[in-house]
């Protein structure tokens, strides 16, 4: 399966790195969980992962800020906010819990996410294991 999933991560790979959103839908043809992929890929390959869903990492130069596309939301609905508190792990939420959130109220994962900007909660750990 190892194999597999290194032969599939590298047909989606630019540049040396790989998209959230393609190792993701790796993990789901596959039928494996993204931890699998976020492991295999960080012990195999040198690629880098970019283009967090959450809007995390992965959008630019680092060194002039430009990494993330995340900003705290302006408005933060009740029934959001009650939601992410729920889910807080020592302080932080996980990122699998944002995404959850984002499907329970038809909401998109960047939306919550700013969401999660705005109340000042960290996302961990990452499924990919990246943070």
């Amino acid at each position: 399966m190892r194999e597999e999933i290194l032969a599939a991560v590298q047909s989606k790979a630019v540049a040396g790195e790989i998209a959230c959103a393609d190792a993701h839908e790796v993990a789901l043809v596959l039928s494996v969980s993204p931890p699998e992929i976020g492991k295999a890929v960080n012990r195999a390959t040198g690629l880098r992962f970019n283009r967090c869903q959450l809007g995390l990492f992965g959008y630019g130069a680092k060194a002039e800020n430009k990494h993330k596309i995340i900003l705290a939301a302006r408005d933060v609905p009740a029934e959001i906010e009650i939601a992410l508190k729920a889910r807080l792990v020592n302080d932080a939420i996980p990122c699998v819990a944002v995404w959850e959130v984002a499907e329970q109220f038809k909401y998109p994962r960047l939306g919550v996410a700013n969401i999660v900007e705005a109340l000042h909660f960290k996302v961990a750990p990452c499924q990919l294991g990246c943070f």
